[in-house]
């Protein structure tokens, strides 16, 4: 039996609740890299352009095809395709186990939010289960309108469109929880293990995913999410110096500082031998740890007398599983998640589509009225 057999195993028991992974999805073939750029471009909540949605499909598509080709490149780099996809079939099974031997087994999907189509056929699955009760767990410990709150929008409106008339609560976040944070110090000490690595020669470089800059200026949590779990990092490993830097920052915006790229050339200068990068934003490890850090970033360490060292994603680590099942656990006691639609992003819709709709009436009330003007 395949892993995503096992994740929708007892998925048509009729009533029956359901858990819902959310995640953000990888191409599984190079084929898929242009349909996977497109889709992240052209979500509002991960680009926020003020166009109308059909304008910023048409900006999408010329971008995406732009950028393929060196996309597709470093994804041959890796092997070929993103592991995610089959990290999250992992955990879903892992998940679904734990809640087994704990008695509870509702049905576990998963919903990658860029690859297209995958939301509605799992809406439709769980519509056509008779599920009348959903927990979405988004797989990303830090809330952001970006990522979880896209992904939940994605998500409802999904189910909308499927006929969905039950509830749906959700998990927020779990920056500072116990499984996840047992979870990520394991695999640290791991890698400081494997290193043979001493505080006074180390810097921990926890490198987090960027997020435009504006976007906090609009309420977005994100970074103060970061910091709890940094302080909880710090609280055991004391003796271990922490930094905290952004990658992957695209266009011309300021986005969240210090870049990891940017800093890491500062710390050289302050003397450490070794170059432990943690990225904390990931719970799967995928082309922003194996390429943009194993790759860019080691070389760019390497180039400034850095050794590097990565440390593992938590994937299916344990611990995070069984703080997933007890997030689980908790909901089916009625007294774990909240509502779904209190965590959408703010609706923007006024400045994408009317304040266009507001600008065209004045522009053919300037020209009318130049008209009458002349005219006369």
């Amino acid at each position: 039996m395949n892993p995503q057999d096992r994740i929708q195993e007892g998925a048509g028991q009729g009533g029956q609740p359901a858990v819902v992974l959310l995640n953000f999805g990888g191409p599984r073939n190079l084929e898929e890299v242009p349909g996977f750029l497109f889709e992240i471009l052209r979500d509002p909540n991960t680009l926020q352009l003020p166009f109308p949605q059909w304008l910023q499909d048409r900006f999408a598509r010329r971008i995406a095809r732009r950028r393929s080709a060196e996309i597709q490149r470093q994804y041959g780099e890796i092997g070929g395709a993103s592991p995610i996809v089959a990290a999250t079939d992992r955990l879903a099974v892992a998940l679904r186990e734990a809640l087994a031997e704990a008695g509870a087994p509702p049905a576990v999907y998963v919903v990658h939010r860029n690859l297209a189509g995958w939301a509605e056929r799992t809406a439709s699955e769980l519509v056509a289960a008779g599920v009348d009760a959903i927990l979405a767990l988004p797989l990303y410990p830090h809330f952001s309108f970006a990522t979880s709150g896209s992904a939940f929008q994605q998500l409802g409106e999904a189910l909308r469109r499927a006929g969905y008339r039950g509830d749906i609560a959700a998990v927020r976040d779990y920056p500072d929880a116990l499984g996840y944070l047992d979870a990520l110090a394991h695999r640290l000490q791991a890698c400081l293990d494997a290193g043979s690595l001493k505080p006074p020669e180390t810097v921990i470089l926890c490198s987090a995913h960027g997020l435009p800059a504006a976007y906090l200026e609009r309420g977005d949590p994100y970074r103060l999410e970061l910091y709890r779990t940094l302080a909880a990092l710090r609280a055991r490993f004391p003796a271990w110096r922490f930094v905290l830097s952004f990658q992957s920052r695209v266009g011309p915006m300021e986005w969240l500082r210090p870049y990891t790229d940017e800093i890491i050339p500062e710390l050289a200068k302050e003397g450490p031998r070794h170059l432990v990068f943690l990225p904390v934003s990931f719970v799967n490890d995928h082309i922003e740890t194996l390429f943009e850090i194993g790759h860019t970033y080691f070389d760019l360490a390497r180039r400034h007398g850095l050794t590097p060292h990565l440390v593992r994603a938590v994937e299916d680590h344990p611990a995070f599983v069984a703080m997933l099942g007890d997030a689980v656990l908790a909901w089916r006691k009625g007294h774990g998640g909240v509502p779904m639609a209190e965590l959408l992003p703010p609706d923007r819709s006024f400045v994408r589509t009317g304040a266009w709709a507001w600008g065209l009436w004045l522009a053919a009330l300037f020209a009318a009225l130049l008209f009458a003007l002349t005219a006369g």
